[in-house]
């Protein structure tokens, strides 16, 4: 999602990413539709009730995934270190 913010943004437009978990939400307003979800929020960026995230460059972004990459083959040398000492 983040490549769609920096194409927005490199043309020359304005741009705001909010988390869902930021948007707030009426007590009882379960019907989603994508017409009622542009309108709230189209009223909720007008009010200023959104709060944006930080979007990471495409450095962080590399940084971060280089980690995830490495957190995971851990994780995989681990279980299959206990997948063999299991087996023998």
């Amino acid at each position: 999602g983040y490549g769609l913010y920096r194409q927005i943004v490199e043309l020359g437009h304005e741009c705001n990413v909010v988390a869902p978990s930021l948007v707030p939400k009426r007590a009882g307003d379960r019907v989603k539709t994508n017409r009622r979800d542009a309108i709230s929020l189209a009223r909720l960026h007008r009010a200023g009730e959104l709060t944006s995230v930080w979007v990471p460059d495409e450095a962080h972004e590399a940084v971060r995934d280089l980690v995830r990459a490495r957190d995971a083959a851990f994780e995989a040398q681990k279980q299959a270190r206990q997948q063999l000492h299991s087996f023998l």
